[in-house]
C-alpha cells in the first residue's frame, strides 16, 4: 500500500511543488489550503506524514497541529514555514510536531526529512 502524505499550506505553489515531488516518489498525496481543511482531512484519513505550514488563514498551523494530535496522537507532523517566529516553531514542536524544515527548502532536503521520520514507524 502506498504511503499517504497530507500537505497543508496556504501557498498554492508550495502545495503543487510538494505534491509533484511526492507523487514522483509514489506517495498518495492530499492537500489542504489551511489548517481547518487540514484538520478535517487528517480526521478522515490516516496519514503516514503531515507537512504543516504555520502561518495560514482561518486556522493556523499551530492550532491545527494541536487539534490533529488530540484526534490522532501518533501523527507524524513536519512543520514547514518561512516564519521567523522561533517561539511559534518551538510551540509547534512541543505540541506534537516531530521536525521543522525552513522555507525555502530543496526537494532533497524535504525528501530527507520525510524519509527520516517515516523510517521511525
Amino acid at each position: 500500500m502506498a504511503q499517504r502524505i497530507l500537505i497543508v499550506d496556504d501557498d498554492k505553489g508550495v502545495r503543487e511543488f510538494l505534491a509533484e515531488l511526492f507523487l514522483q516518489q509514489k506517495w498518495q498525496v492530499n492537500t489542504a489550503e489551511d489548517g481547518k481543511q487540514g484538520i478535517q482531512q487528517a480526521s478522515e484519513i490516516d496519514y503516514d506524514i503531515i507537512l504543516m505550514d504555520l502561518i495560514m488563514p482561518r486556522v493556523n498551523g499551530l492550532e491545527a497541529i494541536r487539534e490533529i494530535i488530540k484526534l490522532k496522537p501518533d501523527s507524524k507532523i513536519i512543520v514547514i514555514t518561512g516564519s521567523q517566529y522561533k517561539n511559534m516553531i518551538s510551540q509547534a514542536i512541543s505540541s506534537g510536531a516531530k521536525l521543522f524544515v525552513k522555507k525555502p527548502f530543496s526537494a532533497e532536503k524535504m525528501l530527507t526529512a520525510v524519509k527520516s521520520l517515516h523510517k521511525e514507524s
